[in-house]
Parts: structure tokens; sequence; C-alpha cells
């Protein structure tokens, strides 16, 4: 058994894991996690996942896999750059297709368009041929079986002045201001770390909800570790970081965990089956 096969198997068992657990945890087969272990490394796919699974491995248990694979570097393989080319290529693309919904609307959308511009030159049609129909007809008065008609230039009707009535004030009503609308943007994704901006509110609730086991630390700008542990499986927790700039979330098994901010689900800025462990910086700009 290798220095760093140890150190790895001593850091598991003080956290109370089996190798079962941690293959739940880190989605690598056991029989790797043993290879790590006992320092064979013949048996891995090639020396890039070597470096990749000691990091998730590290991660899980608690410990800094960089300055692990650091201290132990002449232990483990280096990858070529060819390998490192290769695994890149092969790495799921995320664009997302164009729904079939979308497409059948922008067909339809310029029917309406035409239907609603026709409909709107009849109805301005028929008012204007109301109002030339009503100014054709003459005025008349009907006195007995005779009909007289009336020009009313000759004798014009002398307005009869009224008094203006009072109008009562009329309240008007308060204008609801909206509420603010919360936005969470995402920016850059560097490695395994992820930039928020959290913005139109005053309030910074996170939710953390464990459904498997994994370890989890926030961090805020002045270094203060509000939540660094394992959290179990089937576990919720709340913190109230309204006062913070910013948040660093830092999660070891991160398929086992979903993020909640003001109740709203944050997704990782990486697909979680190419990374496990995964950092969350959350910018805070209040409303």
């Amino acid at each position: 058994m290798s220095e760093l096969g140890t150190r790895l198997k001593e850091a598991r068992t003080a956290k109370g894991y089996s190798l079962e657990d941690l293959q739940e945890m880190t989605k690598i087969q056991k029989r790797y996690l043993a290879g790590i272990e006992e320092g064979n490394y013949s048996m891995m796919p090639g020396p890039f996942y070597v470096r990749a699974f000691i990091k998730q491995y590290a991660d899980a248990v608690g410990l800094n896999s960089d300055e692990l694979l650091e201290s132990y570097k002449q232990e483990v393989p280096t990858s070529s750059k060819e390998e490192v080319y290769q695994t890149m290529n092969t790495a799921p693309s995320r664009r997302r297709p164009i729904s079939r919904s979308s497409s059948r609307v922008s067909e339809v959308f310029p029917m309406i368009l035409v239907a609603l511009f026709i409909i709107g030159a009849l109805v301005i049609f028929w008012f204007l041929y109301q109002n030339m129909a009503q100014k054709d007809e003459p005025t008349e008065e009907e006195v007995g079986e005779n009909t007289v008609i009336i020009d009313k230039k000759e004798e014009p009707e002398t307005p009869v002045e009224e008094e203006p009535e009072e109008e009562e004030p009329v309240e008007e009503e308060p204008v609801e201001e909206p509420e603010p609308t919360q936005t969470i943007e995402v920016g850059a994704v560097e490695g395994e770390t992820t930039n928020y901006t959290l913005s139109g509110t005053d309030t910074f609730a996170l939710k953390i909800v464990a459904r498997g086991n994994s370890w989890v630390e926030v961090r805020d700008q002045a270094g203060v570790k509000p939540l660094s542990r394992n959290v179990a499986a089937g576990e919720t927790v709340n913190l109230d970081l309204s006062d913070v700039e910013t948040a660093r979330i830092r999660i070891g098994a991160s398929p086992q965990v979903d993020v909640f901010i003001n109740d709203e689900k944050v997704e990782y800025g990486t697909p979680t089956s190419d990374r496990v462990t995964q950092n969350m910086m959350i910018q805070f700009s209040k409303q």
C-alpha cells in the first residue's frame, strides 16, 4: 500500500465511510477506489483518470485534493497532453436543442399578425362609413302629415346656459410599486468553480438539501465558516447570509446535494456527471 493510499484510507475510515459508501458518493467503481488505496494504478483507464479519481476521493473524505496531489506527485502518474485533449473532446455537448413548440409559434405568428391587420382595417372602414352616413341625413321636424325641412342656419336656437355642476373630487387610488424580482445570474465557469450574481432582493437565505452523504463548506468574504462538516442523507441545513457580500459554497458530492437561494433552486455550472466536487461563488448585490 502506498503512502498516498494509506492517507486516503485513514481519512475515509475517520469519516466512517465504507468503499460502498464512497462509490455511491463519487460514482467511481469500488475496484478503482480499492486500487487507489493499494497504489495499484495499472487497472485504471489511464493516468488522467488516476488523477481525477484521486481528486474526487480526497474531496469526498474532506482532504485538499490539490495539496494532496502536490505532496505525493512522485507516486501519481502524470497524464500526457494528448490524453487530456482526447478527454476534453469526448465531453458531452451542452447545447440545448430547439424545441418544436418554439418553431411552431414562429411559423404561426406572422399569420396572426396578418389576421389582426385585416380585422383592424375592417373596423376602421365601418367606423368611417357610419360617420359619413350620419352627416348626409337632413334634420326633419314632423307637423301633422306635412314634413317641413328646417334650416338651422336661418333660425339659430339660443343656447341655454346651464350652471356647471360641482364635480366631486375623485380620490386617486395609490399606485402599488412592483415588488423587486430576484435574479440569479450565472457567470464564468472556472474549473470546478462557477460564479453567480444574486440581485433584486434584500434577502440571502441559503438552504442545503442532502439526498446523500456529502461534505459541505460555506465561507463568507471574511473567511467565516457558518457551515463546514459532513451533511448526512435526508438532512436540510438553512443559513441566513443576508449580511454577507460574497459566499463560497464547496460541495464534495454534488450529485447528492441540492442548493436553494430564497427557495429558488440553483443549478450547477458543470453537470454533476462531469465533475463531482464543485464550488459556487455567490456575489450578493442587495436591492
